[in-house]
């Protein structure tokens, strides 16, 4: 039986103002991922840090002793570059579908690991799970395999990384210490530098339908979490990209993973094509990899087609449906929809199309998990018409709704129509407000 650790002493240093040394953040980590300490002195610990902050040398320190707490991935043997990419999350944020698999076919490796949906954003692996069949519980040997074959895999986190993370998120949520950037950073940076890639390009996203409203706050979480992975040893690129309105045209699981194919296939919405290559270029720069033209060897790659045959070789390799790539009726909760379409109340241009208002329309539907762990609906969905920017006429259709059996559709209603403003005269926001 492992012995108890009393973190009082450390507890006190660092609710004093004191910084504390990386062995000594090592070992109130290794507390929590082995139930090394009483939980009311890891909490005392979570607050201590939450009101008197870190600095940048304990920040790398939390998020390096955290990584260590499990299985660190590695991928030497491989024979291309790894990269990797982390959103904060938005509405309509389906990037890393187009992303990965246009990574491989201009010569990278992507070993990435993703999450599920919090609050009214949908997550990575709940668009992938619309695919049947789909797994996104790879061990590390499989996820091996299918890096090798294919050149990118896109699965969860299993229990053996980062296990410190998962004690330590679960308590912060239950002790109010979740919001600040000195436990945000290191969790999310854990979890990409545990699984191993060289290099990572963070998508920070700022606005209503993001968890950073503002430019200030948004750089400094991005600023923060490109020092720790600089101090980990990593290539970093951040950008600041647009969450006012929803990216792309789609917000729910199943319509957004048939945009992503669209974009695939040198198609679909100039925004969501636009981010998905500002953000493999971002990449390419930051792993140093010589190459020329990169900005026309991406488009050529997603217009020739070749990253979608990356992307149904991924789907394949980890079990999923491949014909459902290219027909959105095999797609989980495709049956049994009905459709509202919402129509423009006044001629103008729309100025606004609120991210969080969409958002929450589709969680009201049931398309993101619940408080209650519900899973999410992949079917209900979100469709717009029109993007900010777009002249409307009265009585013009500007989105639709996609339902089963009217569960929740007032509200949704509700939030959609307060959602949209429609304006005389009007311009929109651009995607990339900034790089770190």
């Amino acid at each position: 039986m492992s012995k108890t650790l009393d973190l009082r002493a450390l507890i006190a240093k660092k609710r004093d103002g004191g910084e504390l040394t990386p062995d000594e953040i090592g070992t109130f980590v290794h507390a929590a991922a082995t139930g090394g300490a009483p939980e009311p002195q890891l909490a005392s610990m979570l607050m201590a840090i939450f009101i008197r902050g870190l600095g940048t040398a304990e920040r790398t320190a939390y998020a390096l002793a955290m990584m260590r707490s499990g299985v660190v991935l590695e991928w030497g043997h491989l024979d291309r570059p790894t990269v990797d990419k982390h959103s904060t999350g938005g509405v309509g944020d389906k990037v890393s579908l187009p992303w990965a698999p246009l990574m491989v076919a201009v010569g990278y490796a992507v070993p990435m690991i993703s999450g599920r949906g919090l609050g009214h954003t949908g997550g990575t692996l709940d668009k992938l799970e619309a695919i049947p069949g789909y797994r996104t519980d790879l061990s590390g040997e499989e996820m091996d395999a299918v890096l090798r074959k294919v050149g990118c895999t896109i699965t969860g986190q299993t229990g053996v990384l980062v296990p410190a993370d998962k004690t330590l998120y679960d308590l912060r949520s239950r002790t109010a210490t979740v919001a600040t950037v000195d436990h945000i950073a290191p969790s999310i940076m854990s979890k990409k530098l545990a699984e191993g890639a060289a290099t990572l390009v963070l998508d920070v996203k700022v606005g209503s339908g993001a968890f950073m409203k503002t430019v200030d706050a948004a750089r400094n979480l991005g600023q923060v979490m490109v020092d720790i992975g600089r101090g980990a040893g990593r290539n970093m690129a951040a950008l600041l990209t647009w969450m006012d309105s929803p990216l792309g045209l789609t917000s729910g699981n199943a319509v957004e993973v048939t945009e992503s194919v669209d974009i695939l296939k040198g198609e679909g919405p100039a925004d969501l094509r636009g981010i998905t290559l500002d953000l493999a270029e971002a990449a390419i720069a930051a792993s140093g990899e010589p190459m020329d033209a990169p900005r026309a060897r991406l488009e050529r790659a997603l217009d020739d087609g070749s990253a979608l045959t990356v992307f149904e070789a991924m789907v394949e390799a980890h079990g999923g449906d491949v014909a459902a790539v290219h027909d959105p009726s095999r797609l989980r909760g495709a049956e049994g929809l009905s459709e509202r379409v919402l129509e423009a109340p006044q001629a103008g241009v729309v100025t606004a199309i609120d991210a969080l208002g969409v958002g929450l329309a589709v969680a009201d539907m049931g398309g993101v998990q619940s408080s209650e762990g519900r899973a999410p609906d992949p079917g209900v969905a979100a469709s717009l018409e029109l993007q900010v920017g777009d002249r409307v006429e009265a009585g013009q259709p500007w989105a639709r709704l996609l339902h089963r059996d009217g569960a929740g559709l007032e509200s949704a209603l509700a939030r959609m129509g307060a959602a949209l403003r429609i304006e005389a005269e009007g311009v929109g926001k651009p995607r990339v407000i900034e790089s770190l």
